[in-house]
């Protein structure tokens, strides 16, 4: 005797369960729409207080200006990365960070870049960092900054970086003096790459290859301690043969 067999449940789709709702769905999306709108031009999302902080130097008001944070558009609606970058325009800022607060409060966080060194390039002079972003030219202001001398290359304007590779190597030079607490005032490379160096006081320092500089530096202050005890005037340190120092009077 053979059994009827029982008809197969055709499984609806999920298109299919979900039509009976097209109607509640199409009022949330219309809702979502509704409030999207009354959201983005909310008065009270436009912003209400924009501060300013960790700047020095730059004044707030052109940190204010280069954000372009538009007073009747929804704060959360607008781009806080280009905002950050534009203010990151201005040669003396390294950093910037755009920080928003419910409902429409702006604060713009700076970090400054800090006065390096003098870069002179012929008759060319400019303040940079430690970067090398050039900040402002030289005005001939009562900063104490080392002067590193360079080629004759044309300096970039402020806040554009120099990409020349001798200034790289100059600057890495002065940072290590500086950690052996070797005082310079200026120094460059002559006409045959070796590094060159002038105290505060005067004297030349002969330096030659600056590859080795961790073998000479710890000579200098001995040579120069040593020879102001004998009353005598030194002009001039010569390191480039470190195990044989040769100094030089003043006559």
């Amino acid at each position: 005797m053979s059994r009827s067999k029982r008809p197969k449940r055709i499984k609806k789709s999920a298109g299919a369960r979900l039509r009976p709702y097209w109607v509640l769905f199409l009022l949330v999306a219309i809702a979502a729409a509704v409030g999207g709108y009354y959201a983005a031009t909310w008065p009270g999302f436009y912003p209400k207080h924009v501060t300013v902080s960790g700047n020095r130097v730059v004044p707030a008001s052109q940190i204010l200006s280069r954000a372009q944070i538009a007073p009747q558009q929804n704060v959360w609606l607008q781009n806080a990365h280009q905002a950050a970058a534009r203010i990151e325009a201005i040669p003396y800022v390294k950093t910037a960070q755009i920080r928003r607060s419910l409902p429409a409060n702006v604060r713009i966080v700076v970090t400054e870049r800090k006065p390096f060194a003098v870069l002179q390039a012929g008759a060319q002079r400019a303040i940079v960092d430690r970067d090398l972003r050039v900040l402002e030219p030289d005005r001939g202001l009562p900063l104490v900054l080392p002067v590193i001398e360079l080629k004759s290359i044309a300096l970039p304007g402020a806040g554009a970086f120099v990409r020349e590779r001798g200034a790289a190597r100059l600057r890495d030079d002065y940072i290590a003096l500086e950690q052996a607490h070797v005082a310079v005032r200026s120094l460059h490379y002559d006409k045959f790459g070796d590094l060159v160096a002038a105290t505060p006081g005067g004297v030349s320092l002969l330096l030659g290859d600056d590859t080795d500089l961790a073998t000479k530096t710890p000579l200098i202050d001995p040579i120069i301690s040593q020879v102001s005890a004998t009353g005598k005037k030194l002009a001039a340190v010569d390191l480039r043969a470190p195990k044989t120092p040769v100094v030089v009077y003043k006559r």
